[in-house]
């Protein structure tokens, strides 16, 4: 049998960075608002005899291994190590986008394979476990300076709101009312996702906002902002969408005035997008540095990929949330 995990994507709209592990520690919560993206990422894999003496790895490049110690992908060593399965296993693993895209590659990846992992060896492991140990190794046996959004945004379907507490729990938050819900979903409608064609290492530029006191000052003012979206307690559809573009724009003034969130040639793409395609905002994916500017338009879907072939803007496409979240199954 061939079991396979698919896990989406990502995409953050507030809250980002607030989920960090320094910052819940240091300012006792966080809070992200985002949704998952209709782009998946597959482990593919088939458990081998008891009497095969390697693994076989398969992802950008191959290797066979012996010892999981000795496996060169970071990810796959410490999953592997971590689980310590009574088999080798054959693995290939694909996606839509890798690591550094800005749209939780590395999360959307290392569920996946994860969850194909207990299928295949009856691990028994539900959704919510899955996702604490992704973050566990992560966080923890990779070292990455990282929060749990990704996970959690990755593995759950359509638009989500966390709380991350203090104690490094997080718990989905009850109060997305219907309404914004609603208007949320109306409004993705006319999201598109342009790559900067630049891959960018998140881990380098989250370590060096973690340096700074006054980058804790600006996640307190993008945490704020989340929460005030949250709480906006007016259930009108034109309200909730006013105030919804307002809470973005203000989050990523804050956001783009962070160091190492913007270079010379992402600002000039930026202007070149704003001038080109008429939208309620433009803000970069992820930790910044690269990856997929994010823009909410009123036009249609035509034109918009007219206007990104006569201005070479290649890449362009919907950003649709995803009818589903961590899934596996066998073929």
């Amino acid at each position: 049998m061939i079991f396979v995990g698919k896990s989406p994507y990502r995409v953050s709209l507030l809250g980002g960075g607030s989920d960090l592990d320094w910052f819940v520690k240091k300012e006792n919560f966080g809070v992200c608002l985002g949704y998952s993206l209709d782009k998946y990422s597959y482990s593919i894999l088939n458990v081998l005899p008891a009497t095969s003496k390697k693994g076989i790895l398969e992802y950008s490049t191959r290797e066979e291994y012996k010892y999981s110690e000795e496996i060169v992908h970071p990810i796959v060593r410490e999953v592997l190590t971590y689980f310590n399965l009574p088999n080798f296993i054959e693995l290939k693993t694909f996606g839509f986008a890798s690591g550094g895209s800005g749209l939780g590659g590395s999360a959307s990846f290392l569920l996946s394979l994860i969850s194909s992992l207990s299928n295949a060896f009856d691990l028994k492991l539900t959704k919510d476990e899955i996702i604490e140990k992704a973050c566990y190794i992560e966080i923890h046996k990779l070292g990455k300076p990282i929060g749990k959004q990704d996970q959690y945004l990755c593995a759950n379907k359509g638009f989500n709101s966390y709380l991350f507490s203090d104690k490094n729990n997080c718990t989905k938050i009850n109060n997305l009312s219907i309404p914004k819900k609603q208007t949320l979903e109306r409004l993705a409608e006319n999201f598109y996702l342009i790559p900067t064609n630049k891959e960018r290492d998140s881990d380098a530029v989250l370590s060096k906002i973690q340096a700074h006191q006054e980058s804790a000052e600006k996640i307190i003012a993008i945490r704020d902002i989340a929460v005030g979206f949250l709480e906006f307690d007016d259930q009108r559809d034109y309200k909730i969408e006013e105030f919804f573009n307002k809470s973005v724009k203000d989050s990523w003034l804050i956001k783009k005035s962070m160091s190492k969130i913007m270079n010379t040639k992402l600002t000039e793409q930026y202007k070149a997008i704003d001038k080109l395609i008429p939208n309620n905002w433009i803000r970069l994916i992820g930790a910044g540095n690269g990856g997929y500017f994010l823009v909410s338009s009123n036009i249609d879907e035509e034109k918009i990929q007219n206007l990104s072939i006569e201005n070479c803007l290649k890449g362009i496409f919907k950003a649709t949330p995803s009818n589903e979240g961590l899934s596996n199954f066998v073929i």
